[in-house]
């Protein structure tokens, strides 16, 4: 399948700019709650979608590194699978992005739910206290290169069709605002997708919602594995953590001081495994 150079042109113009201002005017038609469009830390949200410091950390900039002396050394079909999906069909092709996307995805978002010192990176996406399309963005970058380290790794990998990857990276930041939008849709859509309705739920304070709803476009791992939340006639109206920082700088170095915290009070293994006496940086009893 073959992608032409303008269409790739328009994919690239909506997803680095474009749904970032559209969404927000379908909020505003469609609204699933009435919110505020100006709320509080969105300046700071702002500056996460548009700063791009998180591309040139020395993190992200070794992985990539990393990536492209591997792809450059090991091009083509090799053992153990490596380079198995060269030459395959575009739909297949296709089928294997969305299950590598779906499957890194959830796994990583489990485990930054449920491993101490993950969450202390991820809480910074959970502390908005107002869910909409511009929180999508706020996101520790050390986060953000845990989610998306996996999913390169079996891209450079199994080497699918490029222009497929190209096609699901533009789908992912289209749903990924639409998914975190304070919009109305269809019901019946959040049984096979992550839509509005059914993402808020993972970002709410609601005890009953907590470490649900892990799935980022489709949800069928979250059926599968009995972590899907998604109750008819209720809306959720409770987010974030109202103690943390809306200041940017604070929110990338606000982790390190908390893994520090942790590992001084329960030792280095609390920063892996939850005492099983202390839920003091649990996200339970920060939504108590």
């Amino acid at each position: 399948m073959t992608i032409s150079p303008t269409i790739q042109q328009w994919l690239q113009i909506l997803s680095l700019w474009g749904w970032i201002w559209i969404i927000p005017i379908l909020e505003r038609l469609f609204p699933l709650k009435g919110q505020k469009f100006v709320r509080k830390g969105m300046i700071n949200d702002l500056i996460h979608t548009y700063h791009r410091v998180h591309l040139w950390t020395m993190l992200n900039a070794a992985l990539i590194t990393w990536l492209a002396i591997y792809a450059q050394e090991n091009l083509g079909q090799g053992p153990f699978l490596r380079g198995g999906l060269i030459g395959a069909h575009w739909a297949i092709s296709f089928i294997a992005i969305l299950l590598f996307g779906h499957v890194t995805f959830y796994g990583a978002h489990y485990l930054s739910h449920k491993v101490p010192m993950l969450w202390q990176f991820h809480r910074v996406h959970h502390s908005s206290l107002t869910l909409d399309s511009f929180s999508t963005s706020r996101f520790h970058i050390i986060d953000k290169t845990l989610f998306a380290g996996p999913f390169l790794l079996l891209i450079t990998y199994f080497q699918p069709d490029p222009e497929m990857a190209f096609l699901f990276v533009c789908f992912n930041d289209f749903w990924g605002r639409y998914g975190h939008g304070n919009i109305k849709d269809a019901h019946w859509l959040g049984y096979f997708m992550s839509n509005p309705k059914f993402h808020r739920w993972h970002h709410s304070n609601h005890p009953e919602a907590i470490d649900k709803n892990f799935s980022a476009e489709f949800n069928f791992l979250d059926w599968i594995f009995g972590t899907a939340y998604y109750p008819k006639g209720k809306v959720p109206d409770n987010f974030g953590i109202p103690e943390y920082s809306n200041n940017i700088i604070v929110q990338h170095y606000q982790p390190f001081v908390d893994c520090y915290k942790i590992a001084k009070k329960d030792g280095w293994i609390g920063l892996f495994r939850k005492p099983k006496n202390n839920n003091t940086n649990s996200l339970e009893a920060k939504r108590d």
